[in-house]
């Protein structure tokens, strides 16, 4: 028997596939709803970009350990052609800053190099440990000068005829209340998130970076963020207003008060404060009376940063720059440049400065090798005789000497004041 013409000899297979897509759309719609309760739930909304750019802050910061490379240069440009001379060559100095942190092992170091025309001219290594401080640099020969802080209580007692232990408060700074001081960095983000909100926007949505992980180059991607400030963003206002946030917050209140109080204690139970000119009763009355200090200090600070009547000679009048987040929220890099302007009041000579500033991120997360400074190979300044004192200056001065003679910077700044 034949079967009807325009009728479909399989009629279950459209009606399955309509079925699926029923279900699809139920499935997707359901997911889209599950999403939107989710987000509203958890508060998971899409950042602003000036809040990925403080989150940012805020992740690296809490890194225990950190390492950056920074380099500045700048370009000075002046209506004086005798000025311009001398500006020439600050024009051609390049500065290389290297610091590391350590917080488990309460190690740090910071290394400044000064290039001119890519040749070293100038360097300052300062690094610090809870024994001691080391210093190296070039001016200062080849030998390394380095102080324990056990060695500062002598000298204290002889200069200043006071006890001081300094080793003892170190607990100062490396033990807080870890509520009361997640509440203090609290405020100072707080006001930054408000601060940055204009001033921050999203640039190139991906873009590659060259960083370096684990002492390796390598490229990742990142989110581009760019920055655009102007002279009314450095206003004395908005300095007030960052030390209201911090020092108005009553976190930071709890904090002195705490601080105070660990304080005298260390240096009641040293038999320190025996020795002191001041009191164990006026420092607990400075400590209970910390909110009419704190107003006090603020009402000085906005007196302090407050211009008077005289037209300021200098002024920032433009700040821009580009900073780069990576995929973990870390981030890795930021370039800004800064202009000011400066007009002498009697002469009225008109000089600009553009100071133009890198910052990396190296290796997050990893723990930071720090150079070797070996004891036999350097001189503890603390347990220095005053004869040794003699000759350690000498070979200072030479050594100050025979750069001036050398250094190539230091020879063409010389040549120049000398026409």
């Amino acid at each position: 028997m034949n079967k009807p013409a325009g009728i479909n000899p399989n009629p279950t297979v459209r009606q399955n596939t309509t079925e699926k897509r029923r279900l699809r759309f139920k499935f997707v719609f359901a997911a889209v709803i599950g999403l939107i309760l989710v987000t509203s739930l958890t508060g998971c909304v899409p950042k602003a970009p000036h809040e990925h750019w403080v989150a940012a802050l805020k992740k690296v910061n809490d890194l225990d350990f950190q390492e950056f490379v920074t380099t500045l240069s700048m370009n000075i440009q002046s209506d004086n052609p005798e000025k311009q001379k001398i500006y020439q060559i600050f024009n051609q100095v390049d500065i290389e800053i290297i610091t590391k942190l350590d917080k488990e092992d309460r190690r740090f170091i910071f290394d400044f190099n000064l290039l001119y025309k890519g040749v070293n001219c100038g360097n300052l290594t300062l690094y610090s440990d809870l024994e001691k401080i080391t210093v190296r640099s070039v001016f200062l020969g080849p030998i390394v000068y380095c102080f324990e802080w056990k060695d500062l209580q002598p000298l204290v007692q002889d200069y200043l005829d006071l006890q001081f232990k300094i080793t003892d408060y170190f607990p100062l700074l490396l033990e807080t209340d870890e509520k009361t001081w997640e509440q203090v960095k609290l405020a100072i983000y707080d006001f930054y998130t408000e601060y940055y909100q204009d001033k921050i926007a999203a640039g190139a949505k991906l873009v590659k970076l060259a960083v370096v992980e684990n002492e390796q180059e390598k490229d990742i991607t990142c989110r581009e963020l760019v920055l655009n400030m102007d002279q009314d963003d450095f206003t004395p206002d908005e300095i007030s207003r960052l030390l209201q946030s911090i020092f108005a917050n009553p976190a930071t209140h709890t904090l002195i008060k705490d601080k105070t109080t660990q304080f005298i204690t260390i240096a009641k139970n040293n038999g320190d404060l025996a020795t002191w000119p001041i009191t164990e009763e006026q420092l607990i009355a400075f400590r209970d009376n910390i909110d009419h200090q704190i107003d006090l200090f603020l009402n000085r600070m906005a007196v302090a940063i407050t211009p008077g009547t005289a037209a300021t000679p200098t002024s920032i009048t433009q700040m821009n720059g580009k900073m780069y987040i990576d995929q973990k929220g870390f981030w890795r890099s930021m370039l800004t440049k800064q202009i000011m302007h400066s007009t002498d009041p009697i002469t009225g000579e008109s000089t600009q400065f553009v100071m133009t500033m890198e910052q990396k991120l190296i290796n997050p997360g990893q723990k930071p090798s720090f150079p070797d400074f070996l004891p036999w190979a350097a001189i503890n300044i603390g347990q220095t005789s005053a004869n040794e004192w003699e000759d350690l200056l000498k070979n200072i001065s030479l050594n100050l000497f025979a750069q001036v003679m050398t250094n190539p910077l230091i020879q063409d700044i010389m040549q120049v004041i000398t026409e």
